[in-house]
């Protein structure tokens, strides 16, 4: 076995985010849209798991684990329910649950907005209505001088380019379930924007804070007749967001897996000009979107892949690639890897996984890459948006009946490596291969074993 050493005040943590953990969020978009007739969404969300009362809980299981960070959300549904209306007693909560955390001796990350909109901003048009930044600056506003002076990490908005992807041009299941490639830019345009008046109202009031955007980044492959729709879709679902960050004090990196598009090399030059032309753009990108969400899945029913509950690729190194990315846009700027999970019920498979991908990091940091932590998604098992509750990403398993909840082993891993500040993983063999695609790793397996003996 070797030891790898992460540096002094790395974050090591664990992530939540308020509509699918919290319960009975009723004013959001997102509580109309589960319950809207033809929508895929598969259940509501209900319940969820109860975190708006047993936060307290949850916190110091968190902090008993070993962790020292904690990313949650405030739900902008709760704190605004009507335009200009703002709820003291959801403020005076989300500060109790500021204080509860740092109480625990954890670090506070907030994130601002993660995916759902107060029910009155989605009936004025969500993202592509030009006065929703303005309205969400003046929430912004509100919560973080009702937080205080103790949050130190921001997050603006969690994964833009999905938002605008997912809800507008009609590709994850999201409301508004627009497919229109003009509705997209609109949305693309309001989270670019939110984004920086949100920033710049955190430093106003908060200048000592920490303030950044999370971004959901694939590790892209493609061959050349599939290269030019990879460029496209980075350059409007990642670059774009990026660009819009160039100035933030750190970049959160979200990535799960590995996409690949392959098309007959014969088509590219077509494919280059069409996606240059509006016109033909606005009527070949939804195409696109659809055949390439049901060809991914395909190949994982098939297994050509191993893949996920959420059938992608089980590729926890994934994480490093996109970081490389960032890094080289971004030379010297602090990275944060704010979410990096699996959906499984093997926990086995979720050992192997953060083994992987902390090694993967870890690879990295000794390159001289400026990896300040390590947040894993998810804290709980939750609410999964329009895939329900049957994807299993939680380090704690949650009875949804009872709300009990159940520490799995791979919390406890990842928890004594987050309090030794340190990870042990065999020693490479000699020659042995090194990608994603073949029998499971026994990485994860050896560390799961090593614990048990202690």
């Amino acid at each position: 076995m070797r030891d790898l050493i992460f540096p002094p005040g790395f974050l090591w943590g664990a992530a939540t985010a308020a509509h699918q953990v919290e319960g009975d969020n009723a004013n959001s978009d997102w509580w109309d849209w589960e319950r809207r007739p033809g929508t895929p969404c598969r259940e509501p969300s209900g319940a969820a798991c109860d975190h708006y009362r047993r936060f307290a809980d949850d916190v110091a299981l968190l902090a008993a684990l070993g962790f020292n960070t904690y990313r949650f959300s405030v739900e902008w549904a709760r704190i605004e329910p009507a335009e200009g209306t703002f709820d003291g007693a959801q403020l005076d909560h989300y500060r109790r649950v500021v204080e509860a955390v740092s109480a625990q001796g954890l670090i506070p990350m907030v994130t601002l907005n993660h995916f759902t909109l107060p029910r009155w901003v989605a009936a004025r048009g969500g993202w592509r209505d030009p006065l929703t930044p303005t309205r969400f600056e003046r929430y912004c506003r509100r919560a973080v001088t009702a937080l205080g002076e103790e949050v130190a990490w921001y997050c603006t908005v969690n994964e833009p380019g999905v938002v605008a992807f997912g809800g507008y041009l009609g590709a994850l299941g999201f409301p508004p379930g627009s497919r229109d490639v003009a509705s997209w830019k609109r949305a693309i345009g309001g989270l670019v924007e939110a984004h920086r008046r949100a920033s710049s109202t955190i430093r106003e009031l908060r200048p000592g804070a920490r303030v950044g955007a999370t971004h959901a980044l694939q590790e892209w492959e493609a061959n050349a007749g599939g290269r030019p729709v990879v460029e496209y879709l980075r350059r409007l679902n990642e670059d774009v967001f990026l660009a819009a960050c160039a100035d933030d004090d750190f970049i959160g990196v979200q990535t799960y897996t590995r996409v690949r598009v392959d098309a007959p090399e014969v088509v590219a030059p077509l494919l280059r000009r069409a996606l240059a032309t509006p016109r033909m753009e606005a009527l070949l990108v939804p195409w696109v979107v659809r055949f390439e969400t049901s060809r991914a899945a395909g190949v994982a029913a098939r297994g050509r892949a191993r893949a996920t509950q959420m059938g992608y690729e089980f590729r926890p190194e994934a994480v490093a690639a996109t970081i490389r990315r960032v890094a080289a846009l971004f030379p010297g700027k602090a990275i944060v890897v704010t979410e990096h999970g699996v959906a499984t019920d093997d926990d086995t498979e979720r050992v192997e996984f953060i083994v992987r991908g902390l090694s993967a990091i870890h690879a990295l940091i000794e390159g001289g890459v400026p990896i300040r932590g390590y947040i894993h998604w998810s804290l709980l098992d939750n609410f999964e948006w329009a895939r329900g509750y049957a994807m299993r990403f939680g380090l704690v398993a949650v009875d949804r009946r009872t709300q009990q909840r159940t520490v799995r082993p791979s919390a406890r891993i990842l928890g004594e490596v987050a309090r030794a500040g340190r990870l042990q993983v065999p020693t490479p063999e000699p020659h042995a291969p090194s990608g994603g695609r073949g029998p499971r790793d026994r990485a994860g397996g050896k560390v799961l074993a090593n614990l048990r003996k202690l």
